[in-house]
């Protein structure tokens, strides 16, 4: 029987090796009783030719070998083994077929009768039968079928061949070429159905992998339309982001250029006024028109401020702030400002939260914000103002990362629908009834905000309120930080008259400057432009003691002028008036930012104040002109 032992099979076919198994053992029980049952009826027709107790033992030992199979049949269903457990149960399977052939082998060699022609063609038929019934049952596992065949051919076939003459001869021999052409035959079947079998489970493998693909493909195809989506948000928001900077960039462009020539016209309007204000007899009626002329005038300087704040074009007054400070000093003013009937809550930090930024304008910026807020609780609500500190990029920002200080302003107002958050912070717009706003408080804010290097953000729903949030950079601390602007000190009594040169290109404001001097007794020299006030300097015939001069001129401007002069006169006092913007002015390196500035619009007494002070000998100190700059 070594040629008939199982093995285990390749790894690779394991799943084809117990399919083979686990169909055989599900075959129909009809297979195994037609043993049995064909054994009564061969014993039942050879009967007379042979021992009655042999044949009744032998369809018993039959009966006995189909009823363990039977039971081993129901122990295989019931345990169903996994793949690797099917070489035991595919031993015992061939076991079972090899005692099952070997009877039938044996009975033929006992009973095969050769001198009667029934006995031998019954036994010769049934035992081919059940061989070629075999072919078919057992050609799933080959094993099973040799164990079957061999067990059931060689006896009858060596009964056969014991007769030794001719005709049995002949008949084992056709025996044993009969058993062999079966044996080929349950070859074939076996490499068919093992084929078949393969085919089913590479198909079943491949559509698993398929399947699996499938899956993995729709996944990565949602993940892909989710990445799609996102980037087309935030491509869209972006785009929206660039239209929105864009059209504010345009927009503070224009404005930068109107509030310029208003500055000069203000300037204009502010100087006589005042000047014939100091001439009018207080108890005249007209006085009162000429401080309605200086009231409107102050209220558009205030209006060109915002406009340059707007646009990023206002010369800031930088110091060393912290926002706690800012925000506790301005809070009596907003409980004034918002009204008993909105609540403020006012939450501060517990560190020093330290910005570089203008004082005048921080507070401006909670002002306006403030005041925002209490128009939007017309019926009255909350008010809320918290500062933080924030580490890396806030969200809904372009900053860079790095330590923020946030100031949050909140209120539970009416709130802002999509279309009015987009254009909250545009110049002259505004939700209220004509008259009662400018539309540039936020417009202000966000020009204040980014022109000290910022983010303001704005978070509201309709009905829901709004919340803005200001981020500005953290800078370090230093015992001497200031919140408020140094109360400025009377202008000294000038000691001596002085000679002063006027460089302006505006013919109007050159004039208002001009009178103003000259009527504080002071001799005045004018110059139309820097070419012409610097050979007035070199050619004069009483020394220059003190030059003021506009910055931007078509010839040679107040910069390069102040540049010639501390190279030509060094020692000789400026005062550089602009009505904007910071790109005119220079850096905190360059040796122009010790010269004073008056910003445009400037009323005589704020004209004097500064020539006055830098009139006195303490002007001449380094640290006395500095004080007088605005960077």
């Amino acid at each position: 029987m070594a040629t008939l032992r199982d093995h285990a099979p390749p790894a690779t076919d394991a799943a084809v090796y117990a399919e083979q198994i686990r169909t055989l053992y599900r075959q129909t029980l009809a297979i195994v009783a037609v043993n049995p049952i064909n054994a009564a009826i061969v014993a039942a027709v050879i009967w007379p030719w042979a021992h009655p107790w042999l044949l009744t033992g032998w369809v018993a030992a039959m009966t006995a070998v189909a009823v363990v199979r039977t039971r081993l049949r129901r122990q295989y269903l019931s345990a169903q083994p996994a793949v690797d457990e099917h070489v035991v149960w595919a031993r015992r399977l061939v076991w079972g077929a090899w005692a099952t052939g070997l009877l039938w082998g044996l009975g033929g060699a006992v009973f095969y009768d050769a001198s009667a022609i029934a006995s031998q063609l019954v036994l010769v038929f049934v035992i081919g039968g059940m061989v070629a019934g075999a072919s078919g049952t057992l050609a799933l596992h080959l094993p099973a079928f040799l164990a079957f065949t061999v067990s059931a051919v060689l006896p009858v076939a060596a009964r056969m061949f014991a007769e030794a003459d001719r005709t049995h001869v002949a008949m084992g021999a056709l025996a044993l070429v009969y058993g062999g052409a079966m044996t080929l035959i349950a070859a074939h079947s076996n490499r068919a159905v093992s084929e078949a079998f393969r085919l089913r489970f590479e198909n079943h493998d491949l559509l698993a992998r398929l399947s699996a693909a499938q899956v993995s493909l729709e996944q990565t195809n949602q993940t892909l339309e989710q990445r799609v989506a996102e980037r087309g948000a935030a491509l869209e928001r972006q785009t929206e982001a660039l239209h929105d900077a864009q059209r504010m960039e345009s927009v503070g462009l224009l404005a930068g250029g109107v509030a310029h020539d208003f500055n000069n016209l203000l300037t204009v309007i502010m100087g006589n006024t005042e000047l014939l204000l100091a001439d009018t007899d207080p108890n005249l009626h007209e006085r009162s028109r000429l401080e309605e002329i200086q009231t409107a005038a102050n209220r558009g300087a205030t209006l060109v401020s915002q406009l340059l704040a707007f646009s990023r074009r206002q010369v800031m007054v930088r110091r060393a702030l912290d926002l706690n400070i800012v925000v506790a000093q301005v809070r009596p003013l907003l409980e004034r400002l918002i009204g008993e009937h909105i609540a403020l809550v006012v939450v501060t930090a517990p560190e020093r939260l330290t910005v570089q930024a203008d004082p005048t304008q921080l507070q401006q910026t909670i002002i306006n914000l403030a005041t925002n807020a209490r128009d939007a609780m017309s019926g009255g609500g909350t008010l809320t103002i918290e500062t933080a500190l924030v580490d890396g990029t806030p969200a809904g920002t372009t900053l860079p990362p790095r330590s923020y200080v946030t100031l949050i302003v909140r209120d539970t107002g009416v709130g802002m629908d999509a279309a009015t958050r987009r254009m909250a912070f545009d110049p002259f717009f505004t939700t209220k009834e004509v008259g009662k706003g400018t539309g540039l408080g936020l417009a202000t804010v966000h020009g204040i905000v980014e022109q000290s290097g910022g983010h303001v953000l704005v978070e509201s729903e309709p009905g829901q309120g709004s919340c803005f949030r200001v981020f500005l950079p953290s800078v370090a601390s230093t015992s001497s930080d200031a919140a408020t602007t140094p109360a400025k000190t009377p202008a000294a009594v000038v000691a001596h008259r002085a000679t002063i040169l006027v460089a302006e290109d505006e013919p109007l404001v050159r004039a208002i400057t001009a009178r103003v001097l000259s009527r504080a007794g002071h001799t005045v020299v004018e110059a139309p432009d820097g070419e012409r006030a610097l050979e007035i300097v070199r050619r004069h015939e009483s020394p220059i003691d003190l030059v003021v001069s506009d910055v931007v001129m078509a010839r040679l401007g107040g910069l390069e002028l102040a540049r010639r002069l501390m190279i030509e006169r060094p020692g000789i006092p400026l005062l550089l008036v602009s009505g904007y913007n910071r790109e005119e002015m220079p850096s905190p390196d360059d040796p122009l930012c010790r010269i004073a500035f008056l910003r445009k619009p400037f009323t005589p007494s704020e004209l004097l104040e500064k020539v006055s002070a830098l009139l006195t000998p303490a002007a001449g100190s380094l640290e006395g002109r500095q004080q007088q700059f605005l960077v």
